[in-house]
């Protein structure tokens, strides 16, 4: 009863792009991202919105939403001529949500260390896969 239950789990598993554990990680992350970018669509920050304003802060997060969601459908699959365009925008986002980080005034310095470090590990997270993915349109094992 077990092996049955399992069976449809494991044969989407195993049309998981490979390596499937490292796919899967990608997949969340760009859930996450959707999933930001939503938030900050539904009840935008106040302190992004008066240093770049409103129409920036839309446009940030709409790429999020945009990427995340290019990404959060095809890394699966192994389409990574169009997962590209979603982890470019995903990684500029990042890049602009650094940039107007940078335009805030100071009130805490760590904080601002903290959450620049952070900006930029997500930035990397998207080099990374577009490093992974620039040769091939497709998973070439496929």
């Amino acid at each position: 009863m077990w092996q049955r239950l399992t069976s449809p789990f494991r044969a989407l598993w195993l049309r998981v792009q490979e390596p499937r554990k490292q796919t899967t990680v990608y997949f969340f992350v760009y859930l996450g991202v959707t999933v930001l970018g939503g938030a900050i669509l539904a009840d935008p920050p106040r302190s992004l919105q008066g240093t770049i304003g409103q129409l920036l802060v839309m446009v940030w997060a709409g790429m999020l939403v945009l990427g995340g969601t290019t990404g959060l459908l095809t890394v699966l699959q192994g389409w990574w001529w169009l997962e590209r365009a979603g982890a470019i925008l995903c990684g500029f986002a990042m890049a602009v949500c650094g940039v107007a980080i940078q335009a805030l005034p100071v009130t805490q310095l760590s904080m601002r260390v903290v959450t620049l470090s952070l900006m930029m590990l997500a930035l990397l997270l998207f080099v990374a896969r577009l490093v992974k993915t620039r040769h091939y349109s497709y998973d070439p094992e496929k």
